[in-house]
């Protein structure tokens, strides 16, 4: 139920982006693909607004998967950001008895296959200082499990190629 909301939301914040642009100076980056844990493929839109601002959208493919939309602020090598949508997926009920020694010392490597759903920040840093090239991305957020009500902190983090900057996407 908390998927199918999050997908909504997430489908109504496109389609505001999207009646929103026609009055900004917008221009289009052709494509962005990542991968890393716990997804394994996330391929990315992103549209510009002026120099320091991009909405972006994407699709995340791991053992589950999800939609994100969200708006980020580059300065530099550095990009800050907010979004809505798939945050992580990590096994939480770890078989560890009353000894502690039992548990895996870092457990957030064991994935889940439900997605963490809910609201992140995320942070990338630009290797070259512009959209084109490589970058590592690290998303944080907070909400629930898909399919159940456990409500947990999750991220995931990408190492991704952004592709050559399209053109004027409206003009």
């Amino acid at each position: 139920m908390l998927k199918s909301k999050v997908n909504r939301l997430t489908s109504s914040l496109i389609a505001g982006l999207v009646l929103a642009l026609p009055g900004a100076n917008v221009t289009a980056d052709t494509f962005s693909a990542g991968g890393g844990w716990p997804f394994i493929l996330a391929p990315t839109i992103t549209l510009k607004q002026g120099n320091n601002i991009e909405y972006y959208a994407n699709y995340k493919l791991g053992l589950d998967d999800g939609f994100t939309a969200g708006v980020q602020w580059a300065e530099g090598h550095h990009v800050w950001g907010g979004f809505v949508g798939a945050v992580g997926a990590r096994k939480t009920d770890l078989p560890c008895g009353s000894d502690p020694a039992n548990c895996p010392a870092f457990n957030i490597v064991i994935t889940d296959r439900k997605t963490t759903q809910g609201l992140g920040l995320s942070y990338e840093y630009r290797f070259f200082g512009v959209k084109e090239g490589w970058a590592l991305r690290l998303e944080a957020g907070y909400g629930k499990a898909s399919g159940t009500d456990a409500k947990r902190m999750d991220g995931n983090l990408q190492v991704v190629y952004h592709f050559e900057e399209g053109g004027r996407l409206l003009r």
